[in-house]
């Protein structure tokens, strides 16, 4: 068996990373419904705990990493919510889906760093952290189940 020079390994690992990460599907997006929750916890490598309530029901995701995701699903089925904490800021395009674009816009350079606190109509997004301590949670306003405080959506 051919070794690879340390060189080439250092020199081609971090393609390697990129492509293993970016292949990870999605799992259920802010406003989608839990069809594609299952999926995401098989890429992630996460273990999965569920919780229902009268008001919703929450997936909570925990990878290998150590990042937590937690979906709040409404009674119809409908991500409303999506909360994250850990040493690595999950991919939030995946996580907000349709509203990514609309995160952006809001957030203009602050996107890249720094804490992000937008409330936009029907949108509230808190975001902050720093290297290996990320946390965040972003909720549809209009879709909290009636009786739930956004308080409890971590």
């Amino acid at each position: 068996m051919q070794r690879i020079p340390v060189g080439l390994f250092r020199k081609i690992l971090p393609a390697c990373m990129l492509v293993a990460l970016g292949a990870q599907p999605a799992s259920a997006a802010l406003g989608g419904d839990a069809s594609s929750i299952g999926t995401g916890q098989t890429h992630l490598l996460a273990s999965a705990r569920i919780q229902r309530a009268t008001t919703h029901t929450m997936h909570e995701l925990q990878a290998s990493t150590g990042t937590k995701v937690r979906e709040y699903l409404d009674n119809d089925g409908k991500v409303f919510a999506v909360s994250w904490q850990g040493p690595f800021r999950p991919n939030l395009r995946q996580l907000l889906g349709t509203y990514y674009q609309t995160y952006l816009k809001a957030a203009g350079p602050r996107a890249a760093r720094g804490p992000i606190n937008i409330r936009l109509p029907g949108l509230v997004i808190h975001m902050s952290g720093h290297q290996r301590a990320f946390y965040g949670r972003v909720y549809l306003a209009d879709r909290v189940p009636q009786g739930l405080s956004t308080d409890e959506i971590r």
